[in-house]
């Protein structure tokens, strides 16, 4: 299940990755609190997308997207939102859901992308393909809720 409206999370703190932000890439769309990943290229994407061709995810580059901003061809919406404008994103440690309930034996584990609103610590599931690594697995609070560091 990937995100189709913002959403809010419990962040617990971190410095922007790029604070002059970076541009969605072509056909690509980003909601306020979706994991976002950076390509060689500096453009973000959707965590979960596939790479575009001649590009790789640059090492390091997740993080939580601060505003939706979508970069689809013939928008029915004329706005600043639309089109290739940047998107800072955070880092830091925050409360997102796992496919798998975590447990304290996996603390520091790496966390890979499901899509852009799931995460997991497993790398390929079964019959599937890789995911991008997004951060690592910093513990779970008093409710039990998991919590990453990107």
């Amino acid at each position: 299940m990937a995100l189709n409206s913002d959403r809010i999370l419990i962040r617990a703190d971190g410095p922007r990755l790029r604070p002059f932000g970076l541009a969605v890439a072509s056909g690509q769309t980003v909601f306020r609190g979706s994991i976002a990943i950076v390509f060689s290229d500096g453009t973000i994407a959707p965590a979960g997308t596939a790479t575009p061709s001649g590009l790789t995810v640059a090492p390091q580059a997740a993080g939580i997207a601060t505003h939706f901003q979508s970069n689809v061809a013939n928008p029915q919406v004329m706005s600043g939102q639309y089109g290739p404008a940047p998107v800072e994103l955070d880092r830091g440690t925050y409360a997102l859901p796992f496919d798998t309930a975590p447990t304290w034996d996996k603390l520091g584990s790496p966390v890979y992308a499901v899509d852009d609103e799931t995460v997991s610590l497993t790398e390929t599931p079964e019959g599937g393909s890789a995911r991008t690594l997004v951060g690592t697995f910093a513990g779970l609070d008093e409710t039990g809720t998991p919590f990453v560091t990107l």
